[in-house]
């Protein structure tokens, strides 16, 4: 019984920083600076937005201030470390980059194991930067831009 409780003491963190939002501290960084833009929709905005969205939410952050790109692009980096690069674009000068990752998780209300998708968009040029994040289930390109583009 005492290795049971170790074993689930010692797995709690890993659980819980699985489950945490870790886009939220960036979200509230780049809120506090000037010339920066943060977005965040949730699933009933969504829903009001798109009736039969697969997305079921979206954080973005938008920085138009040269001087910041850099501390943006560090941040990227760190945000996308288990990510995988579906596409990569530059042209004229504006990279654009798209990652995915995938997590699989047993819903509380079915018991059955689901998964939900994680997709990330950014695109940085010389003088601004975005990243957006969707995450939803199946999540298809088309939904992705619709979206942003309301």
């Amino acid at each position: 019984m005492k290795r049971l409780i170790l074993l689930i003491m010692l797995c709690l963190p890993i659980a819980a920083s699985a489950q945490t939002d870790h886009i939220a501290p960036l979200i509230k960084k780049y809120s506090e600076f000037k010339n920066c833009s943060t977005v965040v929709l949730s699933k009933e905005m969504i829903k009001q937005m798109q009736k039969d969205s697969c997305i079921e939410s979206m954080q973005a952050i938008s920085v138009e201030d040269p001087t910041l790109l850099n501390i943006l692009r560090d941040d990227i980096k760190k945000f996308i470390g288990g990510y995988t690069l579906l596409m990569s674009v530059n042209s004229d000068g504006t990279n654009v980059e798209i990652y995915r990752v995938e997590q699989h998780y047993k819903s509380r209300e079915s018991g059955k194991r689901e998964s939900i998708e994680d997709v990330v968009i950014v695109a940085i040029n010389a003088t601004e930067g975005v990243l957006v994040r969707l995450t939803g289930h199946d999540i298809e390109l088309n939904d992705a831009t619709s979206l942003i583009n309301i």
